[in-house]
């Protein structure tokens, strides 16, 4: 953990605390021997940004700068992630002879020089990348292998998580003027802190960064945060029923109204139910009402779920899953997520689950 704190406070003393004027990526190349090869420029969905072709031995990408983030350069077959900003880039491009078999083949390779964030979105990735790597691994051993191999990757998963949780920390906490730093609090940290948490962070962030795209995207999150916190006017929304009647949060009436996100292939979104469904049973004729929102992506197990367990509320979907409009309004992250609304429709709590549901409702019944 000292190791990883050191490396990222000595790279992060190295980054710039300034921008220019007029912001402009720079990515400047070599590629011995390649005259005519092709350059390309995508973003982080692969959409392109600009090309060039090499001549001379050299290339040149250079335009101004809309959105900082990662992206893509590919020289030929060569393809390397990178940070984009207004700093500049250099990118080596170069052929390693490897043994294939009986045959010797060349591997295009991309070498890749920059500002600190470029090193600190590798560090980024590197521990996403073992995350994914053991989760895949237990998958994999999920209907083969020994419970003792099991465990051993359950062990690699946890270490990896702590790992990558001990990176994220430190980047977002020693490096006030990363993009990265930015860019972690708001696609991951964001998503667990809490909103005065997570306000914290981003007052902590340097102008440089809090003014940049990622900062923009940074204070957006902020807002929906803020949106859905305790005692917040609770955002509306309409959604289908599996009738396919769109049906409004502000038409659904009652001394209080939980909004339960849930999905049928939730196992401690099932487990809950029954909590709930006894909740409802007693309180439902002193104005209890509950509104379900399924993060399925499939009508038939949607409306097969809610017949297997007898539901009888309100149940909506955009059958769209993690894409639903209503969870991203109400940053929901995880299922189940359980809010409750007084008469006015006003947030009374996030986390009324278990035994705080029917302690709350209780005393909204009165």
């Amino acid at each position: 953990m000292k190791k990883i704190r050191s490396i990222l406070i000595v790279a992060c003393m190295f980054i710039p605390l300034t921008l220019t004027a007029q912001e402009q990526y720079r990515i400047e190349g070599v590629a011995k021997g390649c005259d005519g090869m092709k350059v390309t420029l995508t973003d982080e969905k692969k959409a392109p940004l600009d090309s060039t072709i090499v001549k001379d031995g050299k290339f040149l990408l250079q335009n101004p700068l809309l959105k900082v983030g990662p992206a893509f350069v590919s020289v030929g077959k060569a393809r390397r992630i990178i940070f984009l900003d207004e700093k500049p880039l250099s990118v080596q491009y170069s052929e390693e002879e490897r043994d294939l078999g009986s045959k010797k083949v060349k591997l295009p390779m991309l070498q890749v020089s920059g500002d600190e964030d470029q090193a600190l979105l590798t560090t980024m990735n590197g521990a996403l990348t073992q995350e994914m790597m053991s989760m895949l691994a237990i998958s994999l051993t999920q209907k083969e292998g020994a419970a003792s191999e099991k465990d051993t990757l359950v062990q690699l998963y946890v270490a990896a998580k702590k790992m990558k949780e001990a990176v994220f920390d430190s980047i977002v906490t020693h490096c006030k003027d990363s993009y990265v730093a930015g860019m972690i609090l708001n696609n991951y940290l964001s998503k667990e802190l809490s909103y005065s948490e997570t306000q914290a962070l981003y007052d902590s962030l340097s102008l440089r960064v809090k003014n940049s795209s990622i900062g923009k995207e940074l204070q957006a999150t902020l807002e929906k945060k803020k949106s859905v916190l305790t005692g917040a006017k609770a955002p509306d929304f309409s959604l289908p029923t599996p009738d396919g009647k769109e049906v409004s949060l502000s038409s659904v009436k009652g001394k209080c109204v939980l909004i339960d996100f849930w999905a049928s292939w939730c196992g401690p979104c099932i487990r809950e139910l029954p909590n709930v469904k006894e909740v409802y049973a007693k309180y439902h004729s002193k104005g209890f009402e509950v509104v379900s929102i399924s993060l399925d992506d499939n009508r038939d197990k949607w409306v097969g779920a809610i017949k297997k367990h007898q539901l009888p509320w309100l149940q909506l979907s955009s059958l769209k899953g993690w894409k639903c409009p209503v969870a991203k309004l109400y940053n929901v992250s995880s299922v189940p997520a359980m809010v409750l609304l007084d008469e006015n429709g006003v947030i009374v709590t996030n986390n009324a689950r278990g035994e705080a549901l029917e302690k709350e409702v209780s005393k909204l019944c009165k």
